[in-house]
């Protein structure tokens, strides 16, 4: 009876044990991306306390760079990447998202939302802020949800102490060559967003967003 009851307890605990691998497994894909989502939420309240505390385009863009990816990529814990100098935000779609400046290492879509090399910066008047990142369902897939995106949407661009505020005006997909023309009005301050094409890896999704008021 005693080794009957032995076994039995050796049975529970391998049961039991089973179970705990089977959670941790199924959790740990979704626990860090919260984790990647509490650190960026901090990282920005801390660019957000200095801003306060301190308080065309051209038509080809290289965009090689940009996929849809997934799996288990994640952003590389360096504090570095995160020396945010602005911050990019959509409210219809839930982003909010800082960048680093132009010339940083770490401007680079394997670590954050990358500043194209042609971009002009906000500050510029009648300039293009063109913004790329990767599209799916890694860690850093900033952009994954564009698609989403409706011709109004407003979008914040904060930027050197002051915000700007632009209206999404134009959505069009581009064959993948490597190249990505930009049509805007030359007159007005844009806003450039560009990222893979949902369900489709041939194409490429451009979003126009021009300044308003609001």
């Amino acid at each position: 009876m005693t080794r009957r009851n032995n076994y039995k307890s050796r049975l529970i605990l391998v049961g039991f044990f089973i179970l705990i691998v089977g959670l941790a497994v199924f959790l740990f894909t979704p626990l860090k991306r919260v984790k990647e989502e509490v650190f960026n939420d901090m990282r920005l309240a801390i660019y957000q306390q200095q801003i306060n505390q301190d308080n065309d385009a051209l038509k080809n863009i290289d965009s090689n760079d940009i996929s849809s990816i997934s799996g288990d990529v994640t952003v590389e814990e360096n504090p570095e990447a995160y020396m945010y100098v602005g911050e990019l935000s959509i409210p219809s779609i839930q982003l909010k998202r800082g960048f680093v400046s132009k010339d940083s290492e770490y401007n680079n879509i394997n670590y954050n939302i990358q500043i194209a090399k042609e971009s002009d910066y906000p500050s510029v008047r009648n300039g293009n802020f063109i913004l790329m990142a990767h599209s799916g369902d890694a860690a850093i897939s900033f952009f994954d949800s564009l698609y989403k995106l409706q011709l109004g949407d407003v979008a914040t661009v904060s930027y050197q102490a002051k915000a700007y505020y632009y209206r999404l005006v134009k959505m069009y997909d581009v064959e993948k060559t490597g190249k990505v023309a930009i049509y805007r009005d030359y007159d007005k301050r844009t806003l450039t967003l560009i990222t893979c094409t949902r369900n489709n890896a041939n194409k490429q999704s451009i979003y126009i967003f021009e300044e308003t008021n609001e």
